[in-house]
Order: structure tokens, then C-alpha cells, then sequence
């Protein structure tokens, strides 16, 4: 009796993995570790790659395209998205001609600065002479002249004498307390 009830739960446990190998949800394939490489195109996908062997192509369910590896391919790499001048756009950089680097625009650019001939009275901290300052753009044609409370590196002011100037403009990200967030660097005098 203990031999015919081990046989038919035999025979019931066969007849169940039968029926789970001969489903398609459930077949996995096992594939070796040999090195025999091809090219094809995976589902979903518009550039081929390479396959270790054909058992790992069938796996992946991916068309074959050629015996080997793929045709190398620039693959885009995170990170490696770098212009022509070595600049990452995705981490801001664009390629300033003026300066002839990679700058974040939010923080570094090139602006037209007039300077006024006379510097005027102006109470930062404390009282002083600034230099009278205006950034022509092409909304306002006359923009205001306004008190320039620091100083331009490189630029000596000459009194009675008005300037329009090519100039370097940088924001800093952590400024001492006490100075000012941005800073100034002559790069050329257009006019005296």
C-alpha cells in the first residue's frame, strides 16, 4: 500500500512539472558561459549590441543582425556629454568665445559696461566716490547711470574721462560676509 501511494505521488508530481516545462511563462533557459559573440537588436530598442552567444540572444528575445561583436559605436556615457571645446552641457558648461573657456552663463559672462567721465558722492558702508556705471541693452537705448560700488579689476579710472569697457562679470557662489557677491575683470577698453 506504502509503494502504490509513493508511486502515484510520483506520478502526480511528474505529470505537474510536465505541465509547468511545457508553459511558455514558466521555461527559463539556461545558457552556457562560452564566448561566442553576435549582433542584434533587442525588442524596444533602435541600436544593436552585442550578445556574449546566440543562447543569450534567444534569452533576450533580440533579433540577430550578425555573426561577432557589433560595429563599435559611441555610446553615450553618463557624464560624457562634452562639446567640441571640452565643455559638459549637462552640468551648465557652454563654450564662451570671449573668454575662451567653459563657463556656467548664470555665473560668468561678458557685458558692456559705460563708465561716466566723474564719479559721484555714494553711501555704501560707509560715504565715498563711486564710479558712475550703465549697461546699454537694447530695450532701454538711455538706461540710467547707477553707482558702481566696487571695483574693476584692471581698470584704472582717469578723471574726465568716459569708457565703454568689454568686461568679465562673475557671480561667486560663497562671498565673504563682507565683499561683494560678484566680481569685475576688465577684458579690453572699447572707447576712452
Amino acid at each position: 500500500m506504502k509503494k502504490h501511494f509513493l508511486n502515484q505521488a510520483l506520478g502526480a508530481f511528474l505529470l505537474a512539472m510536465m505541465g509547468l516545462l511545457t508553459t511558455s511563462a514558466s521555461w527559463a533557459q539556461t545558457c552556457t558561459r562560452e564566448y561566442a559573440p553576435v549582433c542584434g537588436l533587442a525588442p524596444n530598442e533602435t541600436t544593436p549590441q552585442s550578445f556574449a552567444n546566440p543562447c543569450l540572444l534567444a534569452a533576450a528575445e533580440a533579433r540577430f543582425v550578425s555573426p561577432g561583436e557589433c560595429p563599435d559605436q559611441p555610446q553615450p556615457m553618463a557624464g560624457g556629454d562634452t562639446d567640441a571645446h571640452g565643455c559638459k552641457g549637462s552640468a551648465g558648461y557652454v563654450w564662451n568665445t570671449e573668454l575662451h573657456e567653459c563657463v556656467r552663463p548664470w555665473l560668468s559672462q561678458v557685458i558692456t559696461l559705460e563708465v561716466a567721465a566723474r564719479r559721484q558722492a555714494c553711501t555704501g558702508l560707509i560715504p565715498m566716490q563711486c564710479l558712475m556705471v550703465r549697461e546699454p541693452s537694447c530695450e532701454q537705448p538711455r538706461p540710467k547711470w547707477t553707482p558702481f560700488f566696487g571695483s574693476i579689476v584692471g581698470f584704472t579710472h582717469e578723471p574726465g574721462t568716459r569708457y565703454t569697457l568689454r568686461v568679465r562679470k562673475d557671480k561667486l557662489d560663497n562671498p565673504p560676509a563682507d565683499a561683494p557677491d560678484t566680481t569685475y575683470t576688465l577684458l579690453k577698453i572699447l572707447r576712452p
